[in-house]
């Protein structure tokens, strides 16, 4: 039987919230809460007429800095999947839980986008998506404002 490999953990807490994700994760170390909900953000190009739908922990823009890795399930993920499977061609499917192939899809989004590839959604991955809007056009969401 082979030993099991250890990794290592970044913990942070905020509110009672916690978000573990892997230490490499260094450009998102500034999750505070675990993504629940999503929340309708004008895009940067299409203002209020055509909302994006975001990860989030409640119900305004500045609640879109939170964070998601594996073993998370929420609509929160779902709003993730779509943006994966619509705007970048993952052949995944969206149904709230962030497995193994949500993490894979988000790494090569990642990675896509020249950010740290971890798998783990947090702040930077936030920033440098292209996101599913709700009139269903893929765009960027650099400044979110709450619709």
């Amino acid at each position: 039987m082979k030993p099991l490999a250890v990794a290592s953990l970044f913990i942070s807490t905020c509110m009672g919230a916690v978000v573990v994700v892997p230490s490499a994760a260094s450009a998102d170390i500034s999750i505070q809460a675990t993504c629940s909900r999503t929340v309708n953000v004008a895009s940067s190009a299409y203002s209020t007429v055509d909302p994006i739908a975001m990860p989030s922990t409640g119900s305004t823009a500045s609640s879109t800095s939170c964070g998601m890795a594996q073993g998370a399930n929420s609509s929160a993920v779902g709003a993730l999947q779509r943006a994966l499977k619509y705007c970048y061609g993952a052949g995944i499917t969206v149904d709230n839980d962030f497995g193994p192939a949500t993490k894979s899809a988000l790494v090569s989004a990642q990675k896509r986008e020249g950010i740290t590839a971890d798998g783990v959604y947090g702040p930077q991955t936030r920033l440098s998506l292209t996101w599913r809007s709700v009139g269903n056009r893929c765009d960027k969401a650099a400044n979110p404002i709450y619709t």
